[in-house]
């Protein structure tokens, strides 16, 4: 570590030893304040109980000189807590979601207990957001609440970031609106998933929607619309259904070309691909029969692309693939489908951090000072706000506690207490790494 960061270290680090029954009680009332995506599940509150707990605890700790509170939509707050540096040293945002997605019914007839009970059981904190990730916020905050407790004082500023709306992909008003009111820095750090590895690459996500069009008609028709007619004899009915067949070949066969051409150094193979998510035609309601030949098809799919790729050109080949099926049949060529690319929300370009960069090595630092080990560099299995933050130039990486098989998105949901008081103690030593430590 540099010089005068390992002085304090050990009283931080027996400080947050001593606290450790905080830290978890800290993360297991977090877990226990509704913050439940409205956009996936309605509810009335969405994020507000949990952001006006974690603004009033801020608030309280005393060791912010700031704490932001607003909305950019009513009940969806972002809360930013700010430790202003002496000066001198580089910045540092560690940037956390507090929305969580949904219990199900089928997962909350699997769950072992109450879902959002915040429960300690056998080492662990259970409940929905316990691992993504209300655990590793509660980290975040209690390793700055303890760098003032042990009167540690850093050269440049540490800034707290909790946004809404990470779940479903609302940037604009969630991470973004921190960052363009003014809390960039010069490394951005999302506690996410990791488990204490360091992803300083991921890969980008895009939505599409595709909707074809033919011509309705009665199903006694079926013979006049897929085979042959006289001379002179108007079609009465085509397909959708049987033109987005056409597609849905077309798109398999260009994840097959991406997995046999397409290849990343830091990732296995086949780590690029396209799916078709959902496929409907015919009657509104998908369950209701009819006895038509539907006239409009539609399919909503993803993409997941390497690092080293832009969204334009993945976006560029799904059309140029889309294209040459409409150019190649008939009906399509006078009928064309709509393709919306992104669809459902903006696409999230892939995170590509140069491997050499200093914040790796000041995260590899600290991890070394706390626990002796040396982090793993990987490529991250998702996406999240990073996403964002680096697309609009902020340098951003993930490093976080907890595994994406803790139940995360599933039933039973859980991260070990022991990786959150040791993610505090990394969190801890890797702000005064970065930021310095004023003599």
């Amino acid at each position: 570590m540099v010089a005068g960061v390992s002085v304090g270290l050990d009283r931080v680090l027996a400080m947050v030893d001593a606290r450790a029954e905080e830290i978890v009680a800290f993360a297991s009332e977090f877990v226990r304040r509704p913050s439940v995506n409205p956009e996936l599940e309605p509810n009335p509150d969405a994020e507000r109980p949990a952001q006006d707990w974690l603004r009033d605890r801020l608030t309280a700790s005393g060791a912010f000189d700031a704490v932001d509170y607003w909305e950019e939509v009513p009940n969806r707050p972002n809360v930013v807590g700010v430790r202003r540096g002496a000066g001198g040293g580089r910045s540092l945002v560690w940037s956390a979601h507090t929305d969580v997605v949904p219990v199900t019914a089928e997962q909350a007839a699997e769950w072992e207990g109450d879902p959002f009970s915040g429960e300690i059981r056998d080492g662990r904190l259970w409940g929905r957001g316990a691992a993504d990730m209300k655990g590793a916020s509660a980290a975040q905050v209690m390793a700055a609440v303890v760098l003032h407790d042990v009167g540690v004082r850093l050269k440049g500023d540490l800034i707290l970031a909790h946004a809404c709306g990470e779940e479903s992909g609302r940037h604009m008003y969630g991470c973004n609106a921190i960052l363009e009111r003014g809390y960039g820095a010069d490394l951005a750090i999302f506690p996410e998933i990791s488990n204490f590895a360091i992803y300083h690459a991921a890969k980008g996500e895009i939505y599409f929607r595709l909707t074809v069009f033919g011509k309705s008609t009665h199903i006694a028709n079926r013979h006049l619309v897929a085979q042959p007619l006289p001379h002179g004899t108007e079609r009465p009915g085509v397909s959708a259904i049987d033109l987005m067949l056409k597609y849905q070949l077309a798109i398999l066969d260009l994840e097959r070309q991406w997995g046999l051409w397409r290849t990343n150094p830091h990732l296995p193979p086949g780590g690029m691909f396209i799916n078709v998510n959902s496929i409907h035609a015919g009657s509104p309601a998908a369950a209701v029969p009819d006895s038509n030949v539907p006239d409009v098809c539609v399919a909503t799919g993803s993409m997941l692309f390497y690092p080293d790729l832009s969204a334009a050109e993945v976006i560029a080949e799904v059309k140029a693939t889309i294209d040459r099926v409409t150019a190649g049949d008939t009906w399509l060529r006078e009928h064309p489908p709509v393709l919306d690319i992104p669809f459902g929300h903006p696409h999230k370009e892939a995170i590509n951090m140069p491997a050499d960069h200093a914040g790796i090595g000041a995260i590899s630092d600290a991890m070394r000072a706390v626990t002796g080990q040396t982090p793993e560099l990987g490529v991250a299995p998702f996406v999240c706000d990073a996403n964002y933050w680096f697309a609009a130039g902020q340098p951003s990486l993930v490093f976080g506690c907890g595994e994406v098989s803790g139940g995360v998105h599933g039933a039973n949901e859980h991260i070990a207490v022991a990786d959150i008081v040791k993610a505090t103690k990394v969190f801890a030593a890797l702000s005064m790494e970065w930021c310095g430590v004023a003599g």
